[in-house]
């Protein structure tokens, strides 16, 4: 059984297992190579019930030394395992390879650096981590994350790709990172977080792209983050769509929203707050309960959006100074609803189409505060938004 095993599959597996090894990590543009295994890297088999197969994940990476690929038949394996070696640990598919953890540790603990983990369900009962690292360097692609309380939590960790996944029903986020840089979240579903599908703290240059993040306590919230790119994905059916927030003296500044579908979050598309210098552009807000609402902030741009049809209204400031809005269309079906509130500042809101070649100023309500809205565009503005 092992030798046919090998030679049926071995060698498309050695490719993609080599293939998955040369993924590059951090930023998107601008990545290391992961390091390769060696030619002499040994197999080893868990479940199957083929002659030497293990019957524990966790006996199976005992064995092995760096460089090795750990191949897990379907099954049900009810452990928590510790990878202490730089492997391959790779399921036979994703819905049917589960490892489901006990209530004490995280399903899987990563000590060692460099790990690719592919083709897992991994849960437990809601209380832990499915996959807990301080490690870096790590591929977790085509895995489902359920019933766990973060799905993957990254402390400390950079240059990890977390691509192609299913994050759902986690008790807290489907992504945790906590201070790390040059990570890449991409091509991934979030579905039925009940905190966020993804959450960032103190982290430094990262790319969440190309994901489909709905039906979520917030789709994405981030807190003292900064150079963070948010493109091309799809974020809808969230509380809050995107959430951005700081403090008096630690803000998130210098992040990129754009390209993104932000549509139907009960309360706010695009929620920043105590944050500066961040370029929202070529996004579909739509439907939300407050298309854009900052607080505390100056200096943002918000420029060639499509923002329309919220039910309370389409952008608030409060407490804002020098935040400027520039060639958007700003429109709502609902003529009694304001497009603009400011409470308690400034901000500079020029070269918009309002809906209407009217006078704007009817739409827009200062309170304590001040919105310059002259020019205004006279006809609806053509600009390319949403995903690519």
């Amino acid at each position: 059984m092992k030798n046919k095993i090998k030679k049926q599959v071995g060698i498309s597996l050695i490719i993609a297992g080599f293939f998955l090894i040369g993924i590059q990590t951090g930023s998107a543009h601008n990545q290391d190579i992961l390091p390769q295994p060696t030619a002499t890297a040994g197999w080893l088999y868990v479940g199957g019930g083929g002659p030497g197969n293990y019957t524990t994940i966790q006996s199976a990476i005992n064995i092995a030394t760096n460089g090795d690929i750990i191949y897990v038949y379907a099954g049900i394996y009810n452990e928590n395992i510790i990878v202490d070696k730089t492997i391959i640990l790779m399921g036979e598919d994703r819905d049917v390879t589960t490892i489901i953890g006990n209530n004490l540790n995280p399903t899987v603990e990563i000590t060692a650096e460099s790990i690719i983990l592919q083709g897992f369900t991994v849960k437990n009962d809601g209380s832990q981590d499915g996959i807990y690292t301080a490690t870096s360097i790590h591929t977790f692609t085509d895995n489902i994350f359920t019933s766990t309380s973060q799905g993957i939590h990254l402390y400390y960790s950079s240059e990890n790709m977390i691509t192609n996944n299913l994050l759902d029903d986690n008790t807290k986020s489907g992504v945790y990172m906590e201070v790390g840089q040059n990570n890449t979240i991409s091509e991934n579903e979030f579905l039925n977080n009940t905190d966020e599908g993804i959450y960032l703290t103190g982290c430094g240059t990262s790319h969440i792209e190309n994901n489909t993040i709905h039906n979520n306590g917030k789709g994405i919230h981030a807190f003292r983050a900064n150079g963070i790119s948010i493109r091309n994905n799809v974020i809808e059916s969230n509380i809050y769509g995107i959430h951005f927030e700081g403090m008096i003296t630690v803000h998130s500044n210098f992040n990129t929203i754009s390209n993104n579908r932000i549509n139907d979050n009960t309360n706010v598309g695009l929620r920043i707050e105590n944050s500066q210098f961040n370029t929202i552009e070529f996004n579909e807000i739509q439907g939300n309960g407050k298309g854009i609402q900052f607080e505390f902030t100056g200096a943002n741009m918000i420029r060639n959006n499509n923002i329309t049809s919220s039910s309370i209204t389409e952008i608030e400031f409060t407490f804002s100074l020098g935040d400027f809005i520039s060639n958007n269309n700003i429109d709502n079906s609902q003529q009694s609803l304001v497009l603009v509130q400011i409470n308690f500042g400034l901000a500079v809101a020029s070269n918009n189409w309002w809906g209407s070649t009217q006078w704007p100023i009817r739409r827009v309500r200062p309170v304590g505060g001040w919105v310059i809205v002259t020019p205004w565009k006279m006809n609806p503005i053509d600009i390319n938004v949403g995903p690519e």
